[in-house]
């Protein structure tokens, strides 16, 4: 048989059938909606978060929700009292997906944030800042920029990212230098080292921007954040649609040597932040993307095919793909079955 032939045939239901392999999720997650989309608080599923403010490895400083500093307002809203400094971290972690949630200051303007690629195996930086990478939620600072969480020096290495930015002045100390975001300028590699220096990425907006309307607003109103993350590979920060920071490649590496890579972020948990002001959230919501472990157990077979199905060929498959005595087995189109490395197998 014509080896080309034959993954050629065999390549679209392998592709099918190795997505289908899904991993079940850690949490009791509901079904989608119609849109796609996945409710990740829903207003009685404490149990499926936990408040973080320590700085060791958040899974082993777990804190009931709600308490301290996470209180549920109303609804599926919850409500941070910003303080102690922490986070809500969701059980379940996550890879390729759009992640959304929306937040409103009833009070005045101050920091928050969303994480997401959260490490909760890993030391954190102390505080309650995980190993993370974190988007940033404080208009002061601006909305949808990066802080490279969990740094910690030469121990176990640092976060870092790849993105294409310029050098700046530290907006929040002149002796020391950042990065923003410019899809003119390089591709660098950032980050590694702890707060405050080179872990500061500025959205391309530049330094306290974007400014939604709904900022000053009476009464202030709602600002949508939307995390798109594809794994090590691309990711985007949104604020209200407006593209504000886009990054790849996220890993931990020592200070000194970003190429040395002790493991890549593919994947990790979200959280929402509570870092000294008061901040309310809704609508905390998730679609996951057909490369996430977890999107054919909760989209369906039918579902996935739709999403990933290839286009159209004039070429007709030469296997199919069958179960046949509890076993994966590929079948010719003349009823011959073959292992995946394609050796004719027993009739079975």
């Amino acid at each position: 048989m014509n080896p080309l032939k034959f993954w050629t045939g065999i390549l679209p239901g392998l592709c099918l059938a190795l997505l289908a392999q899904a991993q079940t999720p850690v949490v009791n997650l509901p079904q989608p909606d119609s849109a796609g989309w996945i409710r990740l608080f829903r207003g009685t599923n404490t149990s499926d978060f936990y408040a973080y403010t320590a700085g060791g490895p958040p899974s082993k400083n777990q804190i009931a929700f709600p308490g301290t500093p996470f209180f549920i307002q109303s609804g599926d809203t919850i409500r941070t009292t910003g303080s102690p400094n922490g986070q809500l971290i969701f059980r379940q972690p996550f890879s390729h997906y759009l992640a959304t949630v929306e937040m409103m200051w009833p009070n005045s303007l101050g920091n928050t944030g969303m994480m997401t690629k959260i490490q909760v195996d890993d030391t954190g930086q102390g505080g309650g800042l995980p190993r993370a990478v974190e988007c940033q939620g404080d208009p002061n600072q601006g909305m949808g920029q990066i802080w490279a969480l969990g740094s910690i020096g030469g121990q176990s290495g640092g976060t870092w990212i790849t993105v294409h930015a310029k050098s700046i002045t530290h907006p929040q100390n002149s002796s020391q230098t950042a990065r923003q975001a410019d899809s003119t300028a390089p591709e660098i590699d950032y980050g590694g080292v702890g707060a405050p220096s080179n872990n500061l990425i500025v959205g391309y907006p530049g330094w306290m921007q974007p400014r939604p309307a709904a900022l000053t607003s009476t009464p202030r109103g709602w600002v949508t954040f939307l995390v798109e993350s594809h794994g090590r590979d691309t990711t985007r920060h949104f604020i209200n649609g407006q593209k504000v920071m886009q990054y790849t490649n996220p890993r931990i590496a020592p200070k000194a040597n970003a190429n040395q890579v002790i493991k890549y972020l593919t994947e990790g948990m979200l959280s929402l932040q509570s870092e000294g002001t008061v901040i309310w959230y809704r609508n905390f919501k998730i679609k996951l993307l057909p490369q996430d472990p977890l999107y054919a157990a909760l989209y369906g077979s039918v579902h996935l095919k739709n999403r990933i199905q290839p286009k159209a060929s004039s070429v007709k498959p030469l296997m199919t793909l069958n179960v046949i005595g509890g076993r994966m087995v590929l079948v010719s189109k003349e009823g011959i079955p073959f292992s995946l490395m394609g050796k004719t197998l027993p009739s079975l």
